[in-house]
């Protein structure tokens, strides 16, 4: 799956500004056909909606819930590969490059990352955390919620997708006073 979940991200950074494209070419058409019947419908006759709106409808939605699931896809694909990581031994941890004291309670919340519970808010403040694994290192970027100052959002760098995109959340005060 891990490698699936690659090749998608590789291929959807490339393709998915044309398929955007092509989705909003097939929402004009389907729009305009819609608008030009509804113009030219008599007053008070039943509409009839076309053969090319449903088609350019139909494929405008295949293409944006195909982006929607493929995200959603590398994103718990994401978190599968970045689990076993997490869970192994870790024998350094840093946040911003400085060794943290206190390590317990970071590494008890990032192996308790939560989906995405959005409630209005944005990421603000980044760490750059940097754990070595029994199973090889691993980098994560956690940017805190302005509306909750304990919630980070975590943004993981193996994939395209993800760098932008959190895949989860996690609670912690350990980075508090950074």
């Amino acid at each position: 799956m891990a490698d699936f979940a690659h090749f998608l991200d590789r291929m959807l950074q490339g393709v998915e500004p044309y398929l955007i494209a092509v989705a909003v070419i097939l929402w004009i058409i389907a729009f305009g056909t819609a608008a030009i019947a509804t113009w030219r419908r008599p007053l008070g006759a039943q509409p009839q909606p076309s053969r090319i709106f449903f088609r350019a409808a139909t494929g405008f939605l295949v293409i944006i819930l195909s982006i929607c699931a493929a995200g959603l896809f590398i994103s718990h694909a994401a978190l599968d590969e970045l689990r076993p990581r997490l869970n192994a031994p870790i024998t350094d941890v840093l946040v911003d490059g400085m060794p943290v004291a206190a390590r317990e309670p970071l590494l008890a919340a990032l192996r308790r990352i939560e989906s995405r519970r959005y409630h209005h808010s944005h990421p603000t403040g980044s760490y750059r955390v940097q754990l070595q694994t029994s199973e090889g290192p691993l980098e994560l970027v956690l940017r805190r919620d302005s509306a909750v100052p304990n919630e980070y959002w975590v943004y993981y760098r193996g994939f395209e997708a993800t760098e932008a995109n959190d895949i989860g959340t996690v609670f912690t005060d350990a980075l508090d006073g950074r």
